[in-house]
């Protein structure tokens, strides 16, 4: 009997006070390349996209991307600036930075940030998923306020 009560609660995100627990189990970055494909999703329509991603530690991110169209995206502009810092906090383990404006959870390897009322990105971003693998990024999705939801996988 005491097992089926044990068993939902290890079923359940992990939510850490200490986020030293979560830094143990994600991989540190210094610089990032490599190809990506992008699927995001506006108002029921989904747009597909693919190219390079480039993440330099302490500049930032930037997609070149080459389908459809050439185009080359940085999230180091005031618009996507905060994601820029969180991927830029998260790459270097520097959790403490993040506290003060996200709650956190992790489980099966996706890191969950969600802005607190406090945080500047709480008008704007919904929730910022990152998956990992053994020493990489495998996904992020983020989703917006507005209901816009951007997927990204690495290769």
């Amino acid at each position: 009997m005491r097992i089926l009560f044990v068993l939902p609660l290890l079923a359940a995100p992990v939510f850490a006070q200490n986020l030293s627990d979560i830094a143990l189990q994600i991989p540190q970055f210094d610089s990032i390349k490599c190809k990506f494909k992008q699927e995001k999703q506006v108002s029921g329509m989904v747009f597909k996209s693919s190219g390079d991603f480039v993440f330099e530690k302490d500049k930032g991110v930037i997609f070149y991307t080459t389908y459809p169209v050439k185009s080359t995206a940085s999230y180091t502009t005031k618009e996507y600036r905060h994601i820029n810092n969180v991927i830029n906090a998260i790459a270097g383990k520097n959790y403490s930075k993040l506290e003060k404006d996200f709650e956190f959870s992790f489980d099966n390897r996706i890191l969950k940030l969600m802005p607190k009322p406090v945080s500047q990105a709480y008008n704007h971003l919904k929730l910022l998923e990152i998956e990992t693998g053994d020493a990489k990024i495998n996904k992020i999705v983020i989703l917006l306020c507005d209901g816009t939801k951007t997927s990204i996988w690495f290769q």
